[in-house]
């Protein structure tokens, strides 16, 4: 039987040992290895910025050059700037900007990293906060006037300050629709804050719109903050369908304008008679007739469509229509109409 020595089993473990670390050796070489020691950053509670931005350290622990390839974000309110090559032992950022206006309260947005690390192509980045508006608007949002013509429609909210150290005044509020709402502000019960109220003029036409009102502080951080305003004046008489839309239609080729196409809408009152008296269109490749369905009550207008010359990919033609009536609460419907080139 043949003995083997205690010193010919340590040579063979040697020898086993450096083969395998001579593999490994071989396996790693000339590879890169991409590390992101910090991969979420917290913001914590902040006040609101236009834009967040962290520095992410990106190390390349391998022996070869690490290549980023692309950092896709995980939403359009996020842009990104990187060093695309980072040699062996050297390292490299990634800047992570976030769009604070398009950010509320609580964010948490991502974007993944890929890479040419044979091991680990892809890891994931994220930054995260809670963002604290300079002004505390409640409730907050837009401000929604809907109501009939004549009807008295006012909301309130209450302003004050999150900057703790400021001693908050409310220095002035104006607006871009001061023919359709008018204000009032005064200071609240509560020490610090103020009361606005915004009132919708009740003698306004039927009418859908949008505007804002600012209010002017002494905040040096938010000193004019608007606030969206929508303003509806509901009519009794009805438009169906409330907007016209001709939808892919064949336009014009060469010199001759395409085949005209029609639409119409109906116009109903649910109380008392009315009448159409005209209808005025703001671009010329749109006309309209109108006919009676039932007198005093019930009106068609036709709206014909006759398509210029195409001359570009994506063409369109809109145009807002104006119904005028001898409706006193009602003198002038606008309706939008539009269509788009096949």
């Amino acid at each position: 039987m043949r003995h083997v020595s205690m010193r010919s089993i340590g040579v063979l473990a040697v020898m086993a040992g450096a083969m395998l670390s001579s593999a490994d050796s071989a396996r790693s070489q000339g590879q890169p290895k991409m590390d992101i020691p910090e991969t979420r950053h917290d913001f914590g509670r902040v006040f609101e910025r236009k834009q967040y931005i962290h520095e992410f350290v990106v190390y390349n622990r391998g022996e070869a050059d690490l290549t980023i390839n692309s950092v896709r974000p995980g939403c359009g309110c996020t842009v990104t700037n990187f060093d695309k090559l980072i040699g062996p032992g050297k390292q490299g950022k990634i800047e992570f900007v976030l769009d604070g206006e398009k950010v509320h309260d609580q964010f948490n947005k991502n974007a993944t990293v890929s890479s040419n690390d044979p091991v680990h192509p892809t890891m994931t980045i994220a930054v995260e906060g809670f963002e604290i508006p300079y002004l505390n608007i409640d409730p907050k949002g837009t401000i929604y006037l809907h109501g009939r013509y004549g009807e008295h429609v006012e909301q309130a909210m209450t302003i004050s300050s999150n900057e703790k150290d400021l001693d908050f005044k409310i220095l002035s509020v104006t607006s871009n629709i001061d023919d359709k709402v008018t204000y009032k502000v005064v200071p609240s019960p509560t020490p610090g804050a103020y009361e606005l109220t915004v009132y919708k003029n009740p003698e306004l036409p039927t009418l859908i719109t949008y505007g804002n009102v600012y209010v002017h502080t002494n905040s040096k951080e938010a000193p004019n903050t608007p606030i969206q305003v929508h303003v509806i004046t509901k009519g009794n008489i009805t438009v169906s369908p409330a907007a016209v839309n001709f939808g892919p239609v064949k336009f014009g080729e060469g010199a001759g304008a395409g085949q005209a196409v029609t639409r119409a809408v109906i116009l109903s009152k649910s109380t008392g008679d009315f009448t159409v008296k005209d209808v005025v269109l703001s671009n010329p490749n749109f006309t309209a007739s109108v006919e009676p369905v039932s007198d005093g009550k019930q009106y068609r207008v036709q709206i014909t469509f006759t398509p210029p010359v195409k001359t570009l990919v994506q063409q369109s033609e809109t145009s807002e229509m104006i119904i005028h009536t001898n409706d006193a609460e009602e003198p002038a419907i606008r309706v939008q109409v539009a269509a788009r080139a096949m």
